[in-house]
């Protein structure tokens, strides 16, 4: 950067005095840009020296309209670098505005050969919180929204194109020909660069931080619409589930109806067969209605040993129905049961009269009769026989009977 000559006037130095270093957190250090136009200034101070330099905006100098310089009692001795500047120029001249110069410990090094070697500056580097509180108490938030507030929505959207750092040309050129009723913001000289290198620093840092907060609202409505979303699928589902269960209670309520009039019926005198035409149901529903009824009632009372006489008395007749030339749907009507039942009764009918001859089945039945003798329980012998169920529970029947055999030989 080559010297600039400051303008009669350009800077005067406020009355009130700010020492950055008693209210910013420095982060690390670095050399102060163009020390080497100024060695009269530094000089006379040496090298080694802790000195405080104050920070001077330079919004005429022709290398760079946002520059800050560094004086040493109102001596320029170097600049903050172009990067650090182009942030700090509208604190510092806010700052200025406000009645406030502001100052900052720096130390001077040298560098080159020896003692005839050049003499430096070496400068805090402060931490972006700091800057940014500094930011604040100047009022440059408030002086952006001021300037936001003269855009209408389709420029403020035009402003974020890029994430906002590389905003639509047409807002920045409006918002640069309404410069000067914005005195705290200072954009680049013509010779810097298009409008987007130009534009002021904390111009488009606030626009970016407003487009954070405004996805972190947007993230959190959403975060909140799915909550909302999953909180009325579960009431949704619950409501499903209760209106599930209402129906359930219903049909268990209507088939309870239907089995304490199966059972009515029957104890009129009517059979199976006729339940089952009143109630329009198939003679095997209605035998299942009518055992349901029965246990409901409780009428559990018989011995298993008088059911298995009772199945043996039902299964002997089936058979000498079949035997006199009736066929099956017959016997089913004359003894009231449905048709898949006597069938049942006619292949049980059979096996009492000769077990030998399905030895299979006899097999099955003497080792069913052997697990009980065991002491297991029905289940455990139902799945110890590994047979389908229904082989299972005919097994367990044959087994009684062959128990029931076995009682009356001895």
């Amino acid at each position: 950067m080559g010297s600039h000559t400051r303008r009669p006037g350009e800077y005067v130095r406020p009355a009130g005095r700010v020492l950055l270093d008693d209210y910013c957190r420095a982060t690390g250090e670095y050399y102060a840009s163009g020390t080497w136009h100024h060695q009269e200034s530094l000089s006379g101070f040496g090298a080694g020296r802790t000195v405080e330099a104050e920070l001077v905006p330079e919004p005429h100098n022709p290398w760079d309209a946002r520059a800050v310089a560094l004086d040493l009692d109102g001596r320029r001795a170097g600049y903050l670098p172009a990067t650090s500047a182009k942030m700090w120029h509208d604190v510092v001249r806010a700052w200025n505005a406000a009645g406030y110069a502001l100052y900052v410990r720096a130390e001077t090094n040298r560098w080159g050969d020896g003692e005839a070697g050049s003499v430096g500056l070496t400068v805090p580097a402060w931490d972006w919180e700091s800057l940014l509180a500094l930011a604040e108490a100047a009022g440059l938030r408030a002086g952006w929204q001021a300037a936001m507030a003269e855009l209408d929505a389709r420029q403020r959207l035009l402003l974020c194109e890029d994430g906002g750092y590389s905003p639509d040309e047409s807002v920045l050129k409006a918002m640069w020909k309404r410069r000067a009723r914005h005195p705290l913001f200072r954009w680049g000289a013509p010779g810097e660069g298009d409008l987007t290198e130009r534009m002021p620093f904390w111009y488009g840092y606030f626009v970016r931080e407003r487009m954070r907060e405004e996805s972190g609202r947007e993230r959190e409505r959403l975060r909140r619409a799915r909550s909302v979303k999953a909180a009325l699928l579960g009431e949704f589902r619950a409501e499903i589930g209760r209106r599930r269960e209402r129906e359930r209670e219903q049909a268990l309520l209507l088939r309870r109806q239907q089995d304490e009039r199966a059972l009515r019926l029957q104890g009129e005198g009517r059979s199976v067969s006729d339940v089952a035409a009143v109630l329009g149901l198939t003679p095997k529903q209605a035998e299942n209605a009518l055992a349901r009824a029965r246990q409901a009632a409780g009428i559990t009372a018989r011995r298993a040993a008088d059911l298995q006489t009772d199945r043996r008395r039902d299964a002997a007749r089936a058979v000498g129905l079949k035997r006199s030339g009736l066929a099956r749907a017959q016997i089913a009507r004359a003894m009231g049961r449905s048709a898949d039942t006597v069938d049942e009764l006619l292949k049980d009918g059979l096996f009492y009269e000769t077990p030998h001859d399905q030895p299979e089945r006899l097999e099955l039945a003497r080792r069913c009769a052997e697990l009980r003798a065991a002491g297991l329980v029905k289940e455990e012998v139902l799945n110890r026989l590994a047979v389908s169920r229904k082989q299972a529970l005919r097994a367990f029947r044959d087994a009684a009977f062959l128990e029931a055999q076995l009682a009356q030989e001895a």
